[in-house]
């Protein structure tokens, strides 16, 4: 959804987005599950949380912070907000906001997810946004974070709760824990080998007589 979203609000815009980024943006309400002082879908998961920290985004990057402003929200009011709730008003207010309260792990939910997984793959790749992370980009590195968000469910396969993957979605998590991390593989071999060349040229530089080394 965070995608779809992203997307959407950046063809109405007419602004280019990075998609590494967007990714990313989808998943950061969540790192109050790692940061244990916050409560979970507390503060993160507040719109006036976000909107107030998106306003020096606004401010520098203009509409071009829209696409990933939309994925932020998608997260919280469709995503959170019809499965349990959030504190959508905090710090104005700490009370839940959510309707349907359907289970994370619930039949509904996880069917959902899979029919959004199947309708997005498609579109991932007719924009060509999918061949695109099978390429080096100075951003790949982000995606550590939406890999974090993916695999960390995956491991607590089997266990109850709401961070354990449901068994029906196992097969798109594999797709994109194994997406993420290649994604990422791409852009370190190809950091490590621009190192590389730029050692090897140097150093033929040093053993080259005084006289054949140009002028720059």
């Amino acid at each position: 959804m965070g995608y779809l979203a992203g997307k959407g609000s950046s063809k109405i815009a007419k602004v280019k987005v990075n998609l590494p980024l967007l990714l990313t943006a989808s998943v950061l309400p969540d790192v109050d599950l790692i940061l244990r002082f916050l409560m979970h879908r507390g503060p993160t998961h507040s719109i006036i949380t976000i909107t107030v920290l998106m306003i020096p985004f606004f401010a520098v990057y203009r509409k071009q912070a829209i696409p990933y402003y939309a994925a932020l929200l998608t997260h919280i009011l469709i995503g959170d907000f019809f499965t349990g709730g959030i504190e959508l008003l905090w710090p104005l207010s700490q009370n839940w906001f959510g309707a349907l309260n359907l289970a994370v792990n619930s039949l509904t939910i996880e069917v959902t997810e899979l029919i959004l997984f199947t309708f997005t793959l498609p579109i991932m790749y007719k924009l060509k946004d999918l061949q695109s992370l099978f390429k080096a980009h100075n951003k790949n590195w982000v995606l550590i974070i939406p890999l974090g968000a993916v695999l960390g469910p995956l491991l607590a396969l089997g266990r109850a709760g709401e961070t354990a993957i449901p068994i029906l979605l196992v097969i798109p998590s594999l797709f994109y824990v194994v997406l993420f991390a290649y994604s990422i593989f791409v852009e370190l071999k190809e950091k490590f080998n621009q190192v590389s060349n730029k050692k090897t040229l140097n150093k033929s530089e040093r053993n080259l007589p005084n006289s054949s080394i140009p002028n720059r």
